[in-house]
């Protein structure tokens, strides 16, 4: 058994590109040809913490039905298929193996964080995540954050190219043709008639989700320009901020987005279940990332610098001169609400968080796309996907 340990200085070849997502080689096992890896940032932001005491609370926690239910539903089947049962150590923090649970997809453990050297180490992130142990015997109040960072075991994976680096990930083969094989995770880039996006007018998504005849995306960054969210905590058409949305939306590539209206989550969200949401919903063609989404959480600078920041400019959009500082917010809103009078938004440390009418945050765009061809790219945010 090999593990990594050290900080990115020290650890500079274990990324991994792997089924629409960056991860980092935790350790690897020659004797058993398997590899345990952990999602290089949060993929989510939920309102949950670390409060289960037995494995049942755990296996019916929050964050659990989340890693369960959504996000190893989201990946492709020949990814499903490489991923074996892991033994996740889900006890107390100073004895993380008093509670164990088997399955496909779990939380990194405290003894995991402290081995790789903790937040000296490659695992430390600016985005707050949460780990699988409380820090109390009473079980209630023990939580590092609320992101949610997948950690999975694969076996008999062949690695096809790239030398581990940031900028060579580790990667298989597996390539799409066109919208309807991409795997959720994955880059695509769009012509845009606007400015948003910089110079070669092209602006950078991320896969959420597919249906039978479109690609959910959301925007690999924020919009220019705030805004406030509106008058009243149900989102709708006429807030303030779908001012912003529908140019966006004007400024894409006529035949890339698709001009029909979706179902957009829009309800109640307090903490807790994810599902909580969609007891509400908005038919639109544009609309905001909703909690419980892949990638309503902080997309993080992927740079290998231990000072994180929220946008890099190499790799996320928000395009500013060179020398200059990100221009756009560092907090963002969610289509879903808080309470009668609080809008839920994600705030620059990846977590969920509320406030109150009149503030101005940043703006990500979700659309639609229509099913296309790729002509070029292979879906890393290196090199994204780019439509015929």
């Amino acid at each position: 058994m090999y593990y990594f340990t050290g900080s990115n200085d020290e650890v500079d070849n274990n990324y991994f590109w792997y089924g629409g997502h960056s991860w980092r080689v935790m350790e690897f096992d020659l004797s058993t040809n398997t590899v345990l890896l952990i999602s290089q940032q949060p993929l989510t932001s939920l309102g949950v913490s670390a409060s289960w005491s037995t494995e049942s609370s755990y296996v019916s926690s929050a964050a659990n039905n989340w890693l369960i239910n959504y996000f190893y539903d989201s990946l492709d089947s020949s990814i499903q298929n490489d991923i074996i049962d892991n033994t996740f150590n889900i006890g107390l923090n100073t004895d993380v193996a008093s509670i164990t649970t088997t399955q496909k997809v779990g939380l990194l453990d405290e003894d995991q964080y402290a081995r790789a050297g903790g937040t000296s180490s490659y695992l430390y992130i600016a985005d707050n995540f949460l780990l699988g142990n409380r820090n109390m015997s009473s079980g209630s109040t023990g939580t590092t954050g609320n992101g949610i960072r997948p950690v999975i075991k694969i076996s008999d994976v062949v690695i096809t190219g790239g030398e581990g680096t940031l900028t060579s990930n580790y990667k298989t083969s597996t390539k799409a043709t066109n919208t309807s094989n991409v795997q959720v995770g994955e880059y695509i880039s769009v012509p845009i008639t606007g400015n948003e996006c910089g110079s070669d007018k092209m602006c950078t998504f991320r896969v959420v989700s597919k249906d039978s005849d479109s690609v959910k995306v959301v925007l690999n960054g924020l919009l220019s320009s705030t805004s406030i969210y509106g008058v009243d905590t149900t989102i709708t058409t006429d807030h303030d901020i779908y001012t912003a949305l529908n140019d966006f939306a004007n400024s894409i590539s006529v035949g890339y987005r698709y001009t029909g209206n979706k179902t957009f989550y829009i309800g109640n969200y307090g903490s807790g279940a994810h599902t909580s949401v969609q007891d509400e919903t908005l038919s639109a063609n544009i609309g905001l990332p909703t909690i419980g989404e892949m990638f309503a959480g902080n997309d993080i600078d992927l740079s290998s610098s231990s000072i994180k920041t929220f946008v890099d400019i190499n790799t996320i959009e928000n395009p500013v001169l060179s020398g200059e500082a990100p221009s756009a917010s560092t907090n963002y809103w969610i289509s879903s609400y808080h309470s009668s009078v609080a809008y839920n938004y994600i705030n620059n440390n990846g977590q969920l968080s509320n406030t109150y009418s009149g503030t101005n945050y940043g703006v990500r765009p979700s659309v639609y796309l229509n099913s296309w061809i790729i002509a070029s790219g292979d879906g890393s945010a290196e090199n994204p996907y780019i439509l015929a």
